[in-house]
C-alpha cells in the first residue's frame, strides 16, 4: 500500500471522528494516483474508544474502472504491530488485471497490523502483519476470450469462450504446423495448486476430429494453465484460489486472500526512504 496515501490515515489516531471524512477524501486522491485512474472512494469506520490506541474498525476502498499491474499492497513484517485495522475491505468493479478484465473483485482481510509509533511520529504508515480473509473474482466469458486471444497470440487467430455450469468451451482458429485450423476444446475450469486456472478434463478436436492421445496431450499442455496468477497477473503472493464456480456466461474464482510480504527489491527501496 503506497506510503503517501496510507500516511494520511495516521492523522485519524489523534484527530478523531470529525476529521475522518476529510481523511477519506485525501486517501481516495492518493489511491487514485497509485492506480492511475478510475473512481475511488474510501470509508473509515473508527473503533470507538480505540482510535487513540491506533485501532480502526474497518477501512473500505471502493474502486471502479481502473487497471492494476501487480500488487498495490505489501507488508514489512519487521515493523512493530502496534496499530490495528480490524477489517480491510476492497470492493472493485471493472478492474483490468494485466489484460484480464474482471467484472467485480472483492476481498475482506481481517486483523491488519501497522507500526503506530511510526505513523504518529513521521506520518508514515507501514503494514506489518495480516490475517487471512476471503476473496471473489468474477470474469465473464467475453473478457476471458479476449484475454486468451492476447495471451496466445499469434498462435491463436480467433477464439470464443462459452461458459455454462456444466462445461466450458474454448473454440476458434489456431496455427498448427504453419497452417490455420479450427479447434474446439471442451472441459471444466478448475484451480490447480491455488495459483493456476486450467481447462481440466479437456477434450480437444481439430477440424471436427478427435486428436490421438499424444497430440491431444501436447495441446493440453499448450493451453494450460489458462491463467497463471503469478506470471500472468503479477500477483506473486497474497491470493490462493480454492474453487472456480462456473455460471451461465461467467466464472467466479473463490479463495483466500492476505497482504503479501514485499519482495526484496521493493523492500530495499522502502527502507531507503
Amino acid at each position: 500500500m503506497r506510503r503517501e496515501w496510507l500516511a494520511v490515515l495516521a492523522i485519524a489516531l489523534t484527530l478523531g471522528r470529525s476529521a475522518l471524512r476529510e481523511i477519506e477524501k485525501s486517501a481516495a486522491r492518493e489511491i487514485h494516483q497509485r492506480i492511475g485512474g478510475g473512481n475511488i472512494r474510501v470509508k473509515i469506520e473508527p473503533d470507538y474508544g480505540g482510535v487513540a490506541k491506533g485501532q480502526l474498525k474497518s477501512l473500505t476502498v471502493y474502486a471502479q474502472n481502473f487497471t492494476l499491474d501487480g500488487l498495490p499492497f505489501t507488508l514489512e513484517p519487521e515493523r512493530p504491530q502496534s496499530g490495528l485495522i480490524k477489517q480491510f475491505i476492497l470492493l472493485m468493479e471493472n478492474v483490468n488485471l494485466r489484460g484480464l478484465r474482471a467484472e467485480t473483485a472483492a476481498a475482506a482481510i481481517p486483523n491488519i497490523a501497522y507500526d503506530k509509533s511510526l505513523a504518529l511520529s513521521k506520518r508514515i504508515f507501514r503494514l506489518s502483519a495480516t490475517g487471512v480473509g476471503a476473496c471473489e473474482i468474477v470474469v465473464n466469458e467475453t473478457d476471458l476470450a479476449a484475454y486468451i486471444f492476447r495471451k496466445y497470440a499469434p498462435y491463436i487467430r480467433r477464439v470464443e469462450v462459452e461458459i455454462t455450469p456444466e462445461r466450458t468451451v474454448v473454440a476458434g482458429v489456431m496455427v498448427l504446423l504453419s497452417n490455420e485450423v479450427r479447434f474446439r476444446a471442451v472441459g471444466k475450469l478448475a484451480p490447480r495448486e491455488g495459483r493456476y486456472l486450467d481447462l481440466a478434463e479437456v477434450q480437444i478436436e481439430i477440424e471436427g476430429a478427435n486428436l490421438p492421445p499424444q497430440s491431444a496431450n501436447l495441446l493440453r499442455q499448450f493451453l494450460n494453465p489458462i491463467i497463471d496468477i503469478e506470471r500472468d497477473l503479477g500477483l506473486y503472493d497474497g491470493l490462493h484460489v480454492d474453487e472456480v464456480v462456473s455460471e451461465q456466461g461467467k466464472m467466479k474464482a473463490v479463495g483466500k486472500v492476505w497482504i503479501p510480504t514485499a519482495r526484496p527489491s521493493a523492500q530495499s527501496v522502502s527502507d531507503s526512504r
